[in-house]
Parts: structure tokens; sequence; C-alpha cells
């Protein structure tokens, strides 16, 4: 070791030095986890902590559910300012742990990020006061005592800095009464070692198997309505592809409209927007869930005013065709859409998407379907297509977004039709739940060799849990009349 006189650092001081550093970033871990990570989970503010030995834990005040997860660490997620109406609220909230482990992951990972620049910043300090406690840096001596006292100091501040951060919470967690709930199914999904805690579960869980019971009656109905048509639509021999929007996250929906799409062997699901609420992180579970359930069917879409870029870039990763004003062709039809041009969000006023102009859209789309003609146009909202329609670019034009049937229409060379919202859900009205209002998807029937779509019928879906199939009707460009 060097004596009090030398200029140069002995490994003995730089191992201190560094050692000071990796204390000031476990200072910044302790004050980061803190503090917390504020992020969006659907529609609720939360706070994300990490913590150990207690597993993941989503903690909404008057309720709160843990899951065991892999590893000593797990994620505290601390809803803000949460205020419930009753216990369909709360089960609202709670389907979010249909797949925990999507979720946590996702809010993980920006915890994680959130932690580091924190420990950065305490390990740059760490090391510039480990630096300042070596004498020839101070320009005058330091004695041994001081620096000791300065080492101890950053020591005591990293222990105090986790016990009050993560040990301490992960305490108040365990200590909670927890009761395991066995056999816990939401939207179809079994959720394994799961414990629950608060005043309002009983009434919560009792929701969550409501609504569980209600669309496995459905799905059982959809299932033996479609059976029903099976062979008349065999023997007709065309290709078939399911038509939606509006499901707007209603997650029990899926797996009607995925059962409708096997039933039929759709060759692709083509949706007309609005797949989430407000496009938020949480919602990323209803789009993961979704294509999930459709088994291998592709899923073909427009961004409605209510799915955001990220919802896009999501769907996107998932291999889903977002369209985005190019064509697309697709098992012998050539489609072409875009995403809305507005942008909403619950809490926010309406906005555009990118600036351009509803009007600058609609003219947009007509000069894109006179250009490339293509077999189908989407858009979300019926009044985007006008331009289109007018000037007869395209045989077949769908839409959703006014959440009511609209049509067949025949104008002049082109059919119209707007359906009905699939997700049952009415105005301001929570996508959670059994259906609040009645709700439809559109089954089209095309010849794929020629592209040219010559029929269609809706499946109908009733709050009582019924499916009714509508008959097939013939559908042509300057026709419309009821098959045989």
């Amino acid at each position: 070791m060097m004596d009090n006189n030398s200029n140069a650092l002995s490994w003995m001081d730089a191992a201190r030095i560094v050692l000071v550093g990796v204390l000031g970033a476990v200072v910044g871990l302790g004050l980061g986890n803190a503090i917390g990570t504020v992020g969006d989970l659907g529609p609720l503010d939360v706070t994300t902590r990490l913590t150990t030995g207690v597993g993941s834990t989503f903690d909404v005040g008057v309720a709160a559910v843990r899951l065991d997860t892999s590893g000593p660490v797990g994620l505290s997620i601390t809803a803000n300012d949460v205020r419930f109406s009753g216990p369909t609220d709360l089960a609202d909230t709670l389907t979010s742990f249909g797949d925990v482990e999507a979720v946590a992951g996702s809010l993980l990972r920006a915890t994680v990020i959130h932690l580091l620049g924190y420990a950065s910043v305490g390990a740059l300090i760490g090391l510039l006061l480990g630096l300042a406690t070596h004498r020839p840096l101070l320009g005058r001596p330091t004695t041994t005592r001081r620096r000791r006292a300065a080492y101890a100091a950053v020591a005591w501040l990293a222990v105090g800095a986790l016990a009050t951060s993560v040990i301490g919470p992960s305490v108040s967690l365990a200590s909670r009464s927890w009761t395991t709930v066995a056999g816990l199914s939401v939207e179809g999904q079994q959720v394994p070692n799961v414990q629950v805690a608060g005043s309002l579960l009983d009434e919560a869980l009792q929701v969550l198997e409501e609504n569980e019971n209600f669309y496995q009656q459905l799905l059982v109905s959809a299932a033996t309505a479609m059976a029903g048509i099976a062979e008349e639509d065999a023997e007709r021999g065309l290709a078939a592809f399911v038509f939606e929007s509006d499901l707007h996250c209603n997650l029990g929906m899926t797996r009607v409209i995925s059962e409708v799409a096997a039933q039929s062997q759709a060759s692709f699901v083509l949706s007309g927007g609005d797949i989430t609420m407000s496009g938020t992180q949480l919602e990323a579970l209803c789009t993961d869930v979704y294509l999930r359930r459709l088994a291998g069917t592709p899923l073909v879409l427009v961004l409605g005013n209510h799915d955001s870029a990220q919802t896009g870039a999501d769907l996107e990763l998932s291999r889903a065709g977002v369209m985005r004003g190019e064509p697309l062709d697709i098992a012998g039809l050539t489609l072409l859409g875009d995403s809305d041009p507005f942008r909403s969000q619950i809490g926010s006023p309406t906005t555009l998407r990118d600036g351009e102009t509803a009007v600058e859209f609609t003219d947009r789309m007509a000069e894109s379907a006179c250009a490339v003609e293509p077999d189908v146009l989407v858009v979300h909202d019926p009044a985007h297509a006008v331009g289109a329609i007018e000037d007869e670019c395209a045989p077949l034009v769908l839409s959703g977004h006014r959440h009511r049937e609209e049509g067949p229409r025949v104008i002049g060379d082109t059919v119209t039709y707007t359906v009905d919202n699939s997700g049952g859900t009415g105005e301001n009205t929570a996508s959670y739940g059994p259906l609040a209002t009645n709700s439809a998807v559109a089954l089209f029937y095309y010849d794929p060799d020629t592209g040219e779509v010559v029929g269609y019928r809706t499946v109908q879906f009733g709050r009582d849990a019924s499916t009714e199939v509508t008959d097939y009707r013939r559908l042509n460009a300057g026709q419309f009349t009821r098959g045989e």
C-alpha cells in the first residue's frame, strides 16, 4: 500500500473508489425504486416497483391480486387514485391478470429502464465521492478516518435505500391477508397460483365467473349455429372471410369470433378497426389474446380512431396485416385501406392522428382506390369513403365505427356495408362483461380466382347469449337480391 505522500492510486484505493461507485449505484436503485415508475395500464395510472419474495402483485387499494412468479424479484403494480362504483369495475380491472406475465413483463422492462437511469447517476456520484476522498485530488491531506467515514455513510445509505424501497414494501405486501383462489379463469384463460386480498374481491370474482359463463354459453351457441350452415356453404364452393369492427378490447368476443372463423373455414379475418379502447399498454393483451385465439387464421385490419400507433406496431410484430394506404393481396383478394385520420382516447379530446385532415384523407383514399382498383376498400368511418364511392373505384366498401348495421347499399357500381359493432358495447360503455348491446360480424363469400365478392350473411349475437345466422344473400355491384 502506498504511503501518505504518494500521488499515485494504489490498487486498494482504486478498489475502494469502485466500491463507493457500486454503493452509489445501489443508492440510486433504492431511490428510483422508492419513487417508482409511473405509467399507463389501460385506463389506469399505475406506479410500479420491484419487490422481493412476494411474487407479482396488482394492488388497487380495496383489493389486490398476487401471482407467484419465478425468481426472487417480483413487481408491485399499484393503481393511483382508483375509484370503483362496484365489483364490476374491479373485475374489469382484474382481467389484466388473465395474462399477468405478459402485462408484468411489459411493465418490468419500463421499470428496469427507469432504475438503470437512477443507478447510473448514483454510480457517477459515488465515483466522484470516492475520488474526492482520495488525498492527492484534494490538494490537502485526507485522513483514513475521514475516508472510512465517507465510505460508511455511503454504505449505510445503500442499505437504507434498499430496506425502505424494496424490503419494506415486500414485508407489507407479505403481511396482507391473502386467500388462494383455485381454478380462476379469466377470459377463458386459466390463471394459476393466484392469491387475492381485499373486501370487494368475493363479489368481483363472482362477476368474473358470470362473465366466463356467459361467453362460454355464447361460444356454444355460435358453434351450433355455424354448424347449421356448413353443408350449404360447402355446396356453394366459395371462399369466405369474416368482417368485424369495434371490438373495443372485448376479450370474451374474441373467442366467439375465432369460432366463427374456424367453423366457416375463413381465409382471413378482416377488421374495420377499434380493436382497443384507447390503444394503451395494457391493451396489447387484447391483441395478443385475439391473435392467439385465431390460431393461425390471418388477421388484416385498418386502425380505428381508438387504436394507437403502438397498437399497430404490436399487431405487425405479431404478423397481423395492418393496412397503411398500400394494396394488400391475401387469399385471392386485393384489399386497400388505411388508419383512421382521427385519434381518440378515453378522457382526452379527439385529435388528428398525423396532421392529415379528414377531407385530405377522404380525397387520398379516393385517389388510391382509383389507382389500385381493389376488390375491397376498407375504412373505419364510412364517411371517409364517400369520394371512392362517388368515383366507383371499388366494387365493395366496408366500414364500422357507427355501432349499427348500415346496408348493403348499392350506389352505382359500388356496394357499401357498415357492420354492427362486434364488441357488443354501447356508447361510453365498458367492453368488459356480457354484451351490453346485440353485436354482429359479417361473412363475405368470394371467388378467389376472380376476386369477386358475390355474397354475404351476418352472424348476430344476442344479450341472451343466442346466435342467429341470417340467410345467404347474393351481393353484386348493381344487384342485391336474396339467394335461394
